[in-house]
């Protein structure tokens, strides 16, 4: 099987982590046109300000799970995976992989002749077990 080239992985704070790996994403995207062409990179969060990141998290908001871009003037095709808090990696891992279905249909239909692509798969962090400890928070309260 051939892998999706991996351009960066970026090294997570402590109790995060990422909910997929080259290895699963290229197999769930075999055959679409772009997967020559495309490149992975894993960023520990999914915007710039990681002020901004830390209050959706802490406040169990909705985070980007990964996003699929292409821009004509970078010429190749980005996949873009951020990390989760550790305890809701099996959730996370789970959305993603029932997700990846649909980016791969997407992506087979729009080919490479496309000037310009975006889609992304979300995680709601307020659905799952509301139980789980914030790993930014201090104390281990539950919410």
């Amino acid at each position: 099987m051939s892998l999706i080239r991996t351009s960066r992985k970026e090294k997570l704070p402590k109790g995060f982590s990422y909910p997929l790996g080259a290895e699963a994403i290229s197999a769930a995207l075999e055959g679409i046109p772009q997967f020559d062409c495309a490149k992975i990179t894993f960023s520990w969060r999914d915007e710039y300000w990681a002020s901004r990141w830390r209050k959706r998290v802490q406040a169990r908001g909705v985070i980007t799970l990964m996003d699929v871009s292409y821009f004509n003037f970078y010429g190749f095709w980005w996949l873009q995976v951020y990390s989760v808090p550790s305890l809701y990696n099996v959730p996370a891992r789970e959305r993603l992989l029932a997700e990846l279905p649909r980016v791969h249909k997407e992506l087979s239909a729009v080919g490479v002749a496309s000037k310009s692509f975006k889609t992304s798969i979300t995680f709601d962090l307020s659905i799952h077990d509301r139980r789980i400890p914030s790993p930014l928070c201090k104390s281990d309260t539950l919410i």
